[in-house]
């Protein structure tokens, strides 16, 4: 009785069958058009959280940002890897097919001590096998890992971000509480479930992890991931994982470490920050080298200026909310243009007439207004965006004292005046 059942329960039908074995086709279609859009959506992902911060405080936003990274590199290891694994298999299954008699071992005259592992007539339907479940496992993985860590994003807005948007700053009991259970649950979740196998703290923890199963998406993968560690060689497995893991690492790292503003760990040059003298140039500081529709930096219109004027751009970051709420000035009354002051080669411009600058994406707006410098020489000059006085204090108290040179002596930018008439230009 047992046997019948058993036999029905692992009977595969005819129609899944087909799609197991010729499902080749199909993995090589997703995998090049998977590979094809996750390189868009990369530096997208990136771009858009800088955007959404821009505009929203997104507490966890750098947690989001991290990890939704990670699972796109993943992603990315995983398909380009499926697709190569999947070419070396019909490599061989062509040169298998080419040869149907199989090795000639005669004809391989290897000498003592080098060894033909091999039999006569032997041909490449073991490898052709082995390799064809290697693909499988590794699709499996990768599309597995991304729901993994999209499922912890996704707990991390449910429980950090969302909150916080709807009810303001959290409590500390409430952080240190959801946090802990949720980084017990996430070690839980990557080392295989060890934490449901010990005596009585399942117990504990069957509560909470039940309700952080259904947030994560581990409910939809539970049953293939049951599968695949029931069966899967653990040491190779755990191996293969840190392997694989570190490569997505990486490549995440060097995707993010710029908008982290970490330093470039594979930057070996040590005197990148005293080259010389001047300041730094950013080719953010100019709107003809931003990229396009990407105005979140103090701007003018280029290196080179041909005209009497500047056009200067300060964008509004939701950021400078903290600064205007502890102005004592009535909140009516407060203004962003209060904040800085402009001055340029030591020269104070103090009668600025300052407008609100809309474009077409709400997360670029500010304020612009147009410095006049007719009066000064051609050559190279140096355009400060200074912080007040007045605001000095408040910028220390927000960022808890730490020294803010760079708002008492200016946000620099550096130009070139050129009003002689260029009859090419």
């Amino acid at each position: 009785m047992e046997s019948q059942e058993e036999n029905k329960t692992h009977h595969v039908p005819k129609w899944l069958k087909l799609i197991q074995e010729n499902s080749w086709e199909l993995e090589l279609l997703i995998s090049g058009g998977a590979i094809f859009t996750l390189f868009q959506v990369s530096d997208i992902w990136v771009q858009w959280l800088q955007s959404a911060s821009f505009i929203s405080f997104l507490p966890g936003r750098n947690m989001i940002l991290l990890i939704g990274a990670l699972g796109i590199e993943i992603l990315k290891i995983g398909f380009i890897s499926h697709l190569l694994l999947r070419a070396f298999w019909l490599s061989m299954v062509c040169i298998n097919y080419a040869f149907p008699g199989g090795i000639n071992k005669d004809k391989i005259k290897w000498k003592k001590p080098f060894k033909i592992s091999v039999k006569e007539n032997e041909d490449l339907q073991s490898p052709i096998v082995k390799v064809d479940r290697y693909c499988g496992l590794v699709i499996y993985l990768s599309v597995i890992s991304t729901f993994l860590l999209a499922g912890i994003v996704f707990g991390i807005f449910c429980l950090v971000t969302l909150p916080t948007i709807l009810f303001g700053e959290l409590s500390g009991i409430y952080g240190i509480a959801v946090g802990s259970i949720f980084i017990f649950y996430v070690l839980d979740l990557l080392l295989g479930g060890l934490f449901r196998k010990i005596p009585y703290l399942s117990y504990l923890s069957f509560p909470f992890f039940s309700f952080f199963d259904i947030l994560t998406f581990r409910v939809l993968y539970q049953k293939s991931a049951f599968l695949f560690f029931s069966n899967v060689p653990k040491i190779k497995f755990v191996i293969s994982a840190c392997l694989f893991f570190s490569f997505a690492i990486t490549l995440s790292y060097l995707n993010t470490y710029r908008i982290m503003k970490w330093p470039n760990a594979f930057d070996s040059r040590q005197y990148k920050w005293q080259m010389s003298d001047g300041v730094f140039i950013s080719p953010n500081s100019y709107r003809n080298t931003q990229r396009d529709g990407y105005h979140h930096y103090m701007s003018i219109q280029s290196k080179i200026v041909h005209d009497n004027y500047l056009d200067l751009f300060i964008p509004y970051d939701v950021h400078a909310d903290e600064i205007l709420d502890l102005s004592k000035k009535k909140k009516e009354n407060r203004k962003l243009t209060q904040v800085f002051s402009i001055s340029i080669d030591d020269s104070l411009y103090t009668d600025l007439s300052w407008n609100n600058q809309w474009s077409n994406s709400v997360n670029d707006i500010g304020i612009s207004c147009f410095v006049p410098i007719g009066h000064l020489a051609d050559g190279a000059h140096t355009l400060r965006i200074h912080l007040n006085s007045y605001f000095i204090p408040i910028v220390e108290k927000i960022y808890n004292n730490r020294t803010i040179e760079e708002f008492i002596e200016g946000w620099p930018i550096v130009f070139v005046k050129d009003t002689k008439v260029d009859i090419n230009r």
